[in-house]
C-alpha cells in the first residue's frame, strides 16, 4: 500500500496514479528491479512523482508505465551500483534530465554495527539546488515510527494518550529551521538542522529528507516526532533526602517549559522547599533562549533570569549570554557552632566570534570574552585559601579555539532506539585572564586539547587533556592537570540482542588547591550506592568498563538494557604515590528501563559488591535511580571558562 504525504494539484495526476499498480509484497530487504518495468520498494521510501510526495508505508512492488524513468535517491551503502544505474538509465532521455518522473528516497539503515555514517552524507548529492517546498509533518508521541511515518497504528491505550498531548506547532517547527524557500541546499546546513531538532527538549527525533524534483530545484521534508511532554521525576538520596519535580516541557505545543521542584532533607531548616522554573527556547527565531527561576527552602532562597544564545550551527557567527542569580542562605563550615549569614550577587557575561574557514571540514576559529562577578555581600570570616564560592571577586577572561567538528549519526549508544549524534573532530583551546579578589589579584592561564574519532573496525575514542591554573608570586594556586579516554564499541549482535562496549579512564590532580577543596569517589565516577565523607585526596584515577546489552523486548514502549560493570578507583595525596592511598573496586550487574515516548529519567536497578573498600565506608549495594541519558563530549568550546576540579 502507499499513503499519500502531500499533493500539489495538478489535473493529470490522478491518470498518472491510475497507470500505477501497486501490490504489497511480505519482504524485500533491498531495493531492485525486476526486469525493466519494475522495481522493488523498501517500507520506509518516499516516492517523488511528478509535483507529488508520496509514502510507501511496505515493502511494494511498483510496475513503472512505458516512457517513466525512475531516479532513486541513494541514501545507503549497499545497493550502489543499482541506484547509479538507474540514474544513468534516467539521464539517457532529454525529458529526464529536465524533470525526473520518478525519485524513490529509500530509507536509512537502522542499528548500523559501525559508527562510519556521517550526518551529512545524505545531503551531498543535493549541494546547490535549489529549495522550492518545505514541508512539514508532525507524528504524534505513541503509535507514530521516525522511520516509518505513515504507518500510524497506535493501540487504543495510545489513541487516548495522543489525546491528552497537543502536538509541537507547525509554525514552532518551522522556526528552528535554519533554511527557506528560494535557497540553495547546503549539506552542513541540514545536517545542522536535523540534529538542532533531536536536541529540543520536547522533541524524541527528527528527520531532514531531500526530494528533488529537477536538475535545479528540491523540495524539503521535515519529520519530526514530539515526546509527552508532561513528566516528573524523583532524586532519591534516602528517606530523609531527596527531591521531586513536575515539569510541562511543551506548553500547548508553543515549546515553552514550566517546572515545579520540591526538595526535601529533615536536616535541614524550612523543609520542604519549593522551587519554580519557566524556560522559553529561540526567542523569535533568534535562537535565543530565556530562564528564569525561584527556589525557596532548606535554608535558602535564590532567584535569578539567563539569556543564552550558543553557536547554534557551525556557520553561527555570535553567541553570548546574560545570568544573574541572587542567593541568600547560611553556613557553618563545619567549624562554626551556629550557621551564619551568607548571600551574594552572581554576574555572568559572554560573548564570542566564530569564524568559519573551512566548510568542507567544518573548521573554526573561535574568540571569546567573559566578565564574572561574584558580588558577596556578607559572609562568615575566612582565610584567602578557603571557601573560594563565598569569596568577592572580578574575573576577566578571554579564550582562543581552535575546533574541527563534524557529526556521525547512530543509534543504541547512550540512547534506545533513538538517533544519536555522535561528534568527530578536534579542540584546541588557551584561556587566560585576570582576577580581582578581595584577597588578592593574580592571573589564570589555562589550555586543553581533545580529540575523537570512530575507526570502522574497533569503534570510537575520545581523548582530553587539559591544564591549568591561578599565578601569583611565582606560585600556581588552584591548578589542576586532567586526562580524560573514553570509548565504545562498534554495536555486536547476539541473536536479536545488541552489544555494546564501554570503557572510560579518567585522571585528576590538583596543584596548590584551597584547604577545603578535594577529590573525592563520586557517583559520576561510577560508584553509586557509595558514601565515605572522611576520605579526599588531590589525585584520583578511576578506570570504568561496561558492557550493556539492548534487548529487542518493547512493553508498552518500555525499552530494556542490561549491564554489568567494574569499577576501580584511586585517591590520595599529590606528595604521594597513588597505588598507596585509598583504593575502591565495585562490580555487579544492573538494568535500565526506558520509554523514549516519555520525559521520565532512564529507570536504573543496580546490584553492586564492592571488594575493596576504605574503612568507615557506607555501602548501598541496591541502587533505584533515575538517570538522565548522557551525551558524548563535543568540540564547541562554549564561553571562556576556568578548568573546574571536581
Amino acid at each position: 500500500m502507499y499513503i499519500r504525504f502531500r499533493k500539489y494539484g495538478c489535473a493529470i495526476k490522478p491518470l498518472f496514479f491510475l497507470a500505477l499498480s501497486l501490490i504489497s509484497v511480505e519482504s524485500y530487504s533491498q531495493l531492485r528491479a525486476i526486469g525493466d518495468t519494475v522495481i522493488v520498494i523498501p517500507s520506509g521510501s518516499f516516492i517523488q512523482i511528478k509535483d507529488s510526495i508520496s509514502y510507501f508505508s511496505n515493502d511494494t512492488i511498483l510496475w513503472v508505465p512505458s516512457g517513466v524513468d525512475p531516479y532513486v535517491v541513494y541514501e545507503r551503502e549497499r545497493n550502489k551500483e543499482f541506484y547509479d544505474s538507474l540514474k544513468l538509465r534516467a539521464s539517457r532521455k532529454p525529458f529526464a534530465k529536465k524533470i525526473y518522473d520518478l525519485v524513490v528516497v529509500a530509507p536509512e539503515q537502522a542499528n548500523q554495527k559501525e559508527i562510519t555514517s556521517e550526518s551529512d552524507r545524505n545531503y551531498i548529492d543535493y549541494e546547490g539546488k535549489k529549495i522550492r517546498k518545505i514541508e512539514v509533518r508532525r507524528l504524534s508521541v505513541f503509535g507514530t515510527s521516525i522511520n516509518n511515518p505513515a504507518d500510524q497504528s497506535p493501540e487504543k491505550h495510545e489513541n487516548i494518550l495522543n489525546k491528552t498531548h497537543i502536538n509541537t506547532l507547525e509554525g514552532i517547527i518551522r522556526k528552528n529551521l535554519l533554511f527557506k524557500t528560494g535557497e540553495s541546499i547546503s549539506p552542513l546546513v541540514l545536517s545542522d538542522n536535523e540534529r538542532l531538532l533531536r536536541q529540543l527538549s520536547f522533541i524524541d527525533d527528527a528527520r531532514i529528507i531531500v526530494v528533488p524534483v529537477s536538475e535545479e530545484e528540491a523540495d524539503i521534508v521535515v519529520i519530526t516526532k514530539d515526546v509527552y511532554s508532561l513528566g516528573a521525576s524523583y532524586d532519591y538520596r534516602g528517606f530523609k533526602k531527596g527531591n521531586v519535580s513536575i515539569f510541562e516541557k511543551n506548553i500547548f505545543g508553543i515549546g515553552h517549559e514550566l517546572g515545579f521542584n520540591f526538595p526535601f532533607d529533615t536536616e535541614k531548616s524550612n523543609y520542604p522547599g519549593f522551587g519554580v522554573n519557566y524556560k522559553i527556547d529561540n526567542i523569535s527565531k533568534t535562537f535565543i533562549n530565556f530562564r528564569t527561576f525561584f527556589m525557596d527552602g532548606l535554608g535558602q532562597t535564590s532567584y535569578g533570569f539567563g539569556l543564552n544564545r550558543p553557536l547554534v550551527s557551525s556557520s553561527t557567527k555570535y553567541a553570548g549570554g546574560i545570568s544573574i542569580t541572587q542567593m541568600y542562605t547560611s553556613e557553618d563550615f563545619d567549624t562554626l557552632g551556629v550557621a551564619e549569614p551568607v548571600s551574594y550577587n552572581l554576574q555572568d557575561y559572554w560573548l564570542s566570534r566564530s569564524f568559519l574557514f573551512n566548510t568542507s571540514e567544518v573548521k573554526r576559529l573561535i574568540i571569546g570574552g567573559r566578565y564574572y562577578n561574584n558580588n558577596v555581600f556578607e559572609h562568615p570570616e575566612i582565610y584567602p585559601d578557603s571557601y573560594y564560592k563565598y569569596q568577592q571577586y572580578k574575573i576577566f577572561l578571554g579564550s582562543v579555539a581552535f575546533s574541527h567538528q563534524k557529526y556521525y549519526k547512530t543509534n543504541l549508544i547512550y540512547g534506545y532506539g533513538r538517533t544519536e549524534d555522535v561528534p568527530y573532530g578536534a579542540m584546541l583551546r588557551f584561556t587566560g585572564g585576570r582576577e580581582f579578589n578581595e584577597f588578592k589579584t593574580r592571573t589564570y592561564l589555562g589550555s586543553d586539547i581533545s580529540i575523537g574519532k570512530s575507526f570502522r573496525k574497533i569503534g570510537y575514542f575520545y581523548s582530553s587533556f587539559a591544564i591549568g591554573g591561578y599565578l601569583i608570586d611565582s606560585k600556581t594556586e588552584q591548578g589542576i592537570f586532567a586526562v580524560r579516554m573514553n570509548y565504545f564499541s562498534n554495536l555486536l549482535t547476539s541473536g536479536r540482542n545488541k552489544i555494546r562496549n564501554f570503557v572510560t579512564i579518567d585522571y585528576s590532580r590538583g596543584v596548590g588547591r584551597y584547604s577545603d577543596e578535594y577529590l573525592r569517589f563520586l557517583r559520576e565516577n561510577g560508584f553509586t550506592g557509595f558514601r565515605n565523607d572522611s576520605i579526599g585526596g588531590t589525585q584520583r584515577l578511576t578506570l570504568s568498563l561496561e558492557s550493556v546489552l539492548f534487548s529487542p523486548a518493547n512493553f508498552l514502549g518500555f525499552r530494556f538494557a542490561y549491564y554489568g560493570f567494574a569499577d576501580l578507583g584511586y585517591l590520595s595525596d599529590s606528595n604521594e604515590t597513588i597505588a598507596n592511598g585509598f583504593i575502591l573496586s565495585a562490580i555487579g550487574l544492573g538494568i535500565r528501563i526506558r520509554n523514549n515516548n516519555l520525559l521520565f529519567n532512564t529507570l536504573q536497578i543496580r546490584f553492586a559488591f564492592f571488594p575493596v573498600k576504605p574503612e568507615f565506608s557506607r555501602i548501598n549495594n541496591v541502587v533505584i535511580s533515575g538517570e538522565q541519558l548522557l551525551k558524548p563530549y563535543n568540540f564547541d568550546p562554549g564561553p571562556p571558562s576556568v578548568i573546574q576540579y571536581h
